[in-house]
């Protein structure tokens, strides 16, 4: 397996980038809902948020990594029988997709800093605060961390779809380069 791009295959790394930003970003969906609802007294309580604020950042560094790697890896040409504005949709949805991660990291930053403390990542350092945040704007932030969630999961589901039509309806070989068969 190659480890940078060709002209038709992703490389292993591009695939390993891609992946694991896509499963991370869809547990720390889940994971950001659920914790929500825990109870005071509830084992999870500080756990998870201690697992969600560090995952979100290892995320935000893979975009990031993603976003350097792009130039370098370079990238496989298109399908030559995928419509042009397909090529242009599937391209700004990576790049939505990215920047709403992005916006995640920046929002869920504000939240735990939001009070001034800074904010921890898995016990290995800490990010400090800032500025602080009135109770209004943390509570606006706190709904755009949300809905930028509920964004990614539908452009994610989107994406998807798109990939497994391509697979099982066009026959071509989007969904297969990126999992270099």
């Amino acid at each position: 397996m190659r480890l940078i791009n060709t002209k038709d295959h992703y490389g292993l790394i591009s695939i390993l980038l891609h992946w694991s930003v896509a499963l991370l970003t869809i547990g720390l969906f889940i994971l950001g809902l659920w914790m929500v609802d825990l109870g005071y007294y509830d084992d999870w309580y500080y756990q998870a948020p201690w697992w969600h604020k560090g995952l979100g950042f290892i995320v935000f560094l893979l975009v990031v990594l993603r976003w350097v790697w792009r130039p370098i890896a370079g990238k496989p040409k298109a399908i030559s029988s995928t419509p042009v504005w397909q090529q242009w949709a599937a391209k700004a949805a990576h790049q939505l997709m990215n920047i709403a991660i992005v916006l995640l990291a920046i929002t869920g930053y504000l939240i735990v800093t939001a009070k001034g403390e800074p904010l921890g990542i898995f016990d290995w350092f800490n990010i400090p605060a800032i500025s602080k945040l009135t109770v209004e704007t943390s509570d606006l932030v706190s709904r755009l961390h949300l809905w930028s969630g509920y964004f990614i999961i539908a452009l994610a589901s989107f994406h998807a779809l798109a990939a497994l039509k391509h697979h099982f309806i066009n026959k071509d070989a989007t969904l297969r380069r990126m999992l270099n068969l």
